[in-house]
């Protein structure tokens, strides 16, 4: 006969966080401060995953996940409690999209700038007006960075649903060049739940952070015991506990939160429920960074002035070609005195799949000649130049990923001792992320108080 137990966890009860990217490291602090024994492997040599800061040509340049948002419902309070506050900034309110190869600015904050700007007509950007202001106010009634917030909208491909809702115009001049420019991937075999949330944002605006907002990872991770350079072979729950192999060593942990990339947590999770496999299908889009030094005295060309970044269509993107997604002028991020001009790519398609082993020289090539075919001459001013490779840029996704994930929140057992989070259990911006791990650790956190049925 079973009995009841007041909890299945002895105290303190130990856990281990694979992965110390931001989802892994909010897990990781959020478990430390509620009693739990934390410790966190990476398989790298530094904690951030995806956020990583550099300093390149007297700047400090972003070379994955690039502009926290004003509109984050987690981050700020990171910020805060690592004492980086104040280092946070605001960008250049002013952003680009290219349409037949000319640059309209437009306003972040300013809808009406995207007709104003030419780039939308009149009726064009009235119809997204008017499609879009209710999906704005969705932001409130749900969390945005929670992508299982967005289920009941996960059902109709984004890009019949935004041409019937938002306009033709507005699909091909705005939508597409966002959703291409932030996550390396079309409108079409996006779904709409992704659209709706990204709309929400109307009101927020891009920040930076001083010196890189790899600070942050740096200060979460201060908290915990982590080890890089640590790989995992393999995860297996047990009765009471996980086996863990780690370094060819064996150990047996109380809990596990998974936050990899979904490849790698499939690689290492054996005997996985259906939710699990579920939501561990999800595919990346790969990207490659590319940041440009400029010569010292460079003059940066009239239609990129005052703004942060550049979003591009994607219009060479089935053919399979590397393409330009999105352009950042790093003057614009924050202004840093006597620096000379920075301008990073992110390039998405076929060279993100090239090996990385002396492969630079390629995409270079495709910032450079982005350039210099709307400037000529731009090429010669160039002096410096650094690569980073994402082959899992960016989750997919597709009609079905965001009920998979509320699926998978809802049905998971309360005893089931391994957690999934990451990029691909949330919406794809370090938001997201932080609030996959947030929801991990409060997993573990109410296994360790719930009453569980235990072996007689």
């Amino acid at each position: 006969m079973a009995k009841q137990s007041s909890t299945v966890f002895p105290h303190p009860p130990r856990v281990l966080v694979v992965g110390a990217g931001m989802a892994g490291l909010a897990a990781a602090q959020a478990l430390q401060r509620a009693g739990f024994q934390v410790r966190v492997v990476e398989q790298n040599d530094a904690v951030g995953g995806r956020v990583k800061s550099q300093a390149f040509h007297g700047r400090t340049i972003e070379c994955g996940a690039q502009f926290p948002s004003s509109g984050y419902r987690h981050m700020p309070a990171l910020l805060a409690g690592a004492g980086l506050a104040d280092r946070v900034h605001a960008t250049s309110p002013w952003a680009a999209f290219e349409r037949g190869g000319r640059l309209f600015h437009v306003h972040q904050n300013r809808p009406w700038t995207l007709v104003g700007s030419g780039l939308l007509s009149a009726g064009d950007g009235a119809r997204l007006m008017a499609g879009a202001l209710p999906l704005g106010f969705g932001g409130w009634a749900r969390d945005r960075s929670s992508y299982a917030a967005y289920a009941s909208l996960d059902n109709e491909d984004a890009l019949a649903w935004c041409r019937r809702r938002l306009g033709r115009g507005a699909s091909a001049h705005v939508l597409a060049p966002t959703v291409h420019g932030l996550y390396f991937h079309p409108l079409e075999n996006t779904s709409r739940a992704l659209v709706a949330a990204v709309l929400s944002f109307h009101r927020a605006h891009a920040l930076a952070v001083r010196g890189g907002w790899n600070q942050l990872a740096r200060a979460m991770a201060a908290e915990v015991d982590v080890q890089t350079g640590a790989v995992v072979e393999g995860l297996r729950e047990l009765a009471h506990g996980v086996e863990v192999r780690v370094g060819g060593e064996r150990a047996v942990v109380d809990g596990v939160v998974l936050a990899v990339p979904a490849p790698c947590a499939q690689r290492l999770l054996e005997s996985p429920i259906a939710l699990e496999e579920a939501v561990l299908a999800a595919a990346y889009a790969p990207a490659v960074h590319v940041a440009l030094g400029m010569q010292a005295g460079w003059a940066l060309p009239e239609p990129l002035r005052g703004v942060h970044g550049t979003l591009l269509p994607p219009a060479d993107a089935r053919a399979g070609a590397s393409v330009v997604a999105s352009v950042v002028v790093e003057s614009a991020r924050l202004a840093v005195p006597a620096a000379p001009e920075v301008l990073t790519f992110m390039l998405a398609g076929r060279a993100a799949h090239e090996p990385a082993a002396g492969a630079d020289l390629p995409p270079v090539q495709q910032a450079v000649a982005w350039l210099e075919a709307r400037w000529p001459g731009s090429a010669r001013a160039v002096v410096a130049h650094r690569v980073q490779r994402w082959a899992c840029a960016e989750p997919l996704s597709p009609v079905g990923r965001a009920r998979a994930i509320a699926r998978y929140r809802q049905g998971l057992p309360a005893g089931r001792r391994i957690v999934l989070c990451g990029d691909y259990m949330g919406m794809p911006w370090t938001d997201g992320a932080i609030e996959t791990g947030h929801w991990a650790a409060g997993h573990l956190c109410r296994l360790g108080r719930c009453p569980q049925r235990a072996a007689a």
